[in-house]
């Protein structure tokens, strides 16, 4: 098998096109929602031109020269990163509130330790992470997926090579069946995934790993490359529709979801590639190839690095349009990619002097990842600021309690049991002699448990807790980041869980499932395609839960959605950076959502009760202060602190007094 190691400029012009197309979308530009296929289409080239080294080593020499390929990746790879992670850190910690920067923190160390696709998934799927789309490292979770592949496929290719070898003249056949074998299962489980848990399946490497693997297959396939003549002639009109294809792919014009997109965009970039590598002439070929097209394609790694701080920053606290962000970080993001290439990237990866150390090169190059990461960045975006409390002036006092420091309020949290498929007596929090209640629902659920909690102790009641993170109430309802066991959870909660409880009272919670911020997904026969129909699906899904619920005489308590803050308003970041606290509140909208319409009419049925406590959690409504009577209110903009909730206790008995649910 040979391999060519040829100059092929037209794959710089489609790295070109897949870098502006990634800015474009996290720009915000409403045209290039599919924007983000361009890491796609990254990681098929890369796996395509990483495994034509690879298969050149091997068909040269029988063997891998490992230390040759892992130095020329760090060389490649680790300098440019070190310098936007230490800048990016230094800048955003001059801009940003102590909270903000403390977020950041994780991020930044996952960065460094090559571990960052599985940081943001753990971050994504925990329902408390609204903010992770702020992180101005995110976009290295794609550099950590290909950092794992280029640390295991060297190994994986060779172990391949080995292992073949009495395959004989069919060796590669052996291997590329192989690769090819688990490109499918890689993108099987992928959009398996994608139909549970989107976040699973974007972040996950080996959910990533059929488009690194689809690139391998071309480069195991050389005689994709060597096609006849009539092909040849047609290759220039296939190049020309594959990357119309992919461009269109990149805006809003197909309905496709980010997996299924994925695995069609990995098609179309295999079919491009093996056009363009066979073509003569045409106009993709051409266009790709033209100098500035292809000079912006060779530092489009440094655009890719810089281009997301850029945008983080230039947002972070204005209110600038999508187009004006494209506008301005599109020459911000290149200039600093032109810099970085000439001063960094090109010189040491041109450096004949570190050809001679590849060993001490990659010793160094990972060493020194891991200790900046753990050593450096860490007091970079301290810098003693986080040591600063919230020690805010509020009207009043409840009890003594109070919390003021918004460390602390940013971990109070409630404790919840896990009782799925285990004896329902892990359930139980407080045994009384009174009513029997069951609190369910998701992460508003289990904010409500200090508050039920007390209610229960004070008045000699039974409560049970049966609740999960990210995972609605309502039977056959998720979210986009909801866990896979979600919907098993469910099942288990209203098949045996609530039946064996036999609670007289039953209080759900959740957040607004009209709120644009979060996707809800509903299992109903048929499907929505408009706002109506979502309503209505949504309207199906709860109207049936209901019904379960209020089987045998149950009351069913609904707590009507309470006030958010808006993402970029986090009320504790505002204290965090020391803001008195009457500058951190916000205005909530007094008025009721449709979902909120829904629950209070359906509540019109007998012994179902929609409560709403708005006037609890911000008693001067509309406005909700961030610190109420010595006591901050929330841990982030949609979540009380678990002190604020128990403080709440007194005032939610006497709602559900009124109400005649007690």
């Amino acid at each position: 098998m040979a391999s060519g190691t040829k100059y092929r400029p037209y794959l710089d012009g489609l790295r070109t096109v897949a870098v502006y197309l990634v800015v474009a979308f996290h720009s915000g530009l409403s045209h290039f929602r599919g924007g983000f296929v361009g890491v796609d289409m990254f990681f098929v080239l890369s796996g395509y031109l990483v495994t034509r080294i690879l298969v050149g080593d091997l068909t040269a020499h029988g063997r891998i020269d490992w230390r040759r390929f892992y130095s020329r990746r760090v060389r490649r790879i680790l300098p440019a990163a070190f310098v936007v992670l230490i800048v990016t850190a230094l800048v955003y910690n001059s801009v940003a509130t102590p909270l903000e920067t403390l977020d950041a923190v994780g991020g930044f160390r996952a960065a460094y330790f090559y571990v960052a696709n599985w940081f943001f998934l753990r971050q994504a799927t925990d329902y408390f992470a609204a903010n992770v789309n702020s992180n101005p490292v995110l976009h290295f979770w794609s550099l950590a997926v290909e950092e794992q592949f280029y640390l295991l496929w060297p190994m994986v290719l060779g172990g391949l090579y080995f292992a073949s070898k009495r395959a004989g003249d069919r060796r590669w056949a052996v291997i590329r069946v192989v690769v090819v074998v688990a490109a499918v299962a890689s993108a099987v489980e992928a959009l398996h995934f994608g139909a549970t848990n989107v976040d699973r399946a974007y972040y996950g490497t080996d959910t990533r790993a059929y488009q690194l693997l689809a690139g391998a297959a071309l480069a195991l396939t050389p005689q994709l490359f060597r096609l006849g003549a009539a092909a040849r002639r047609r290759a220039p009109l296939v190049a020309a529709v594959a990357l119309g294809a992919l461009l269109l792919l990149g805006t809003d014009a197909f309905g496709l979801g980010p997996i299924s997109r994925g695995v069609v965009v990995t098609i179309a970039t295999s079919v491009l590639i093996v056009a363009l590598e066979n073509a003569r002439r045409g106009w993709a070929r051409r266009s790709l190839s033209l100098r500035p097209v292809t000079y912006l394609g060779r530092i489009s790694y440094g655009t890719y690095l810089w281009h997301w701080p850029v945008i983080v920053l230039l947002a972070h606290g204005s209110n600038r349009s999508p187009v004006e962000l494209f506008v301005l970080a599109c020459p911000l993001a290149t200039g600093l990619a032109a810099l970085s290439f000439r001063l960094i990237e090109h010189p040491l990866r041109a450096s004949p002097v570190l050809d001679r150390y590849k060993g001490l090169v990659i010793a160094v190059g990972f060493s020194t990842s891991i200790l900046v990461g753990a050593l450096v960045v860490p007091p970079i975006l301290d810098g003693g600021r986080s040591q600063v409390s919230a020690l805010v002036a509020s009207s009043g006092s409840h009890s003594g309690v109070q919390l003021l420091d918004w460390r602390v309020a940013r971990t109070d949290k409630p404790a919840f049991p896990d009782c799925v498929d285990v004896s329902v007596d892990h359930c139980t929090v407080v045994r009384g002699h009174g009513a029997d209640i069951v609190l369910m629902g998701d992460s508003v659920a289990i904010a409500w448990i200090p508050t039920l909690t007390a209610i229960a102790q004070r008045f000699s009641m039974t409560l049970s807790i049966v609740v999960s993170e990210a995972c609605p109430w309502q039977r056959g309802l998720t979210y986009t980041n909801s866990s896979p066991h979600c919907r098993a959870d469910q099942d288990d909660w209203y098949h045996r869980i609530i039946p064996q409880l036999h609670p007289d009272i039953v209080v759900v919670a959740d957040r607004a499932l009209d709120d644009p911020v979060f996707d809800v997904h509903a299992s109903t026969p048929e499907h929505y395609t408009n706002r109506s129909g979502y309503e209505r699906a949504i309207a199906d899904v709860t109207t049936h839960s209901i019904d379960q619920l209020s089987a045998s005489g149950r009351k069913v308590v609904l707590f009507e959605p309470t006030p958010l803050a808006a993402v970029s308003a986090n009320p504790l970041s505002c204290l965090s950076a020391g803001t008195p606290a009457a500058k951190c509140a916000f205005t909530a909208n007094r008025e009721a959502t449709p979902y909120e319409h829904f629950l209070r009419t359906i509540a019109e049925r007998p012994d179902v009760y929609s409560v709403d406590l708005d006037h609890v959690m911000c008693p001067r409504l509309p406005r909700c202060d961030a610190v109420v009577n010595n006591v901050i209110a929330l841990r982030d903009w949609d979540h009380m602190t678990g002190t604020y909730a128990r403080t709440l206790a007194d005032t939610v008995f006497a709602t559900l007094r009124r109400d005649h649910v007690l």
